[in-house]
């Protein structure tokens, strides 16, 4: 299943402060869910079964996301 590469992912806000510890300052910063939120036209088992384990009106892109991130040194 291709969500399966989301196992040990971090938050976004940890994944700021790792940049922050490495010494580096976002310069931008940007989600983006379109690769999962296109995976609903899918038939894949695993984004169905994902799915009916969320609130009404909810899909895993709301909390799936790539995190686009530009930054440069201090």
């Amino acid at each position: 299943a291709m969500v399966g590469c989301i196992a040990g992912a971090v938050l976004i806000e940890e994944t700021k402060e790792m940049i922050h510890s490495a010494g580096l300052v976002i310069v931008d910063c940007k989600m983006n869910s379109d690769f999962i939120d296109q995976m609903s036209t899918w038939s894949d088992p695993l984004y169905i079964e994902i799915s009916k384990h969320l609130p009404p009106e909810a899909k895993p892109g709301d909390y799936v996301t790539s995190l686009n991130v530009t930054a440069k040194k201090r």
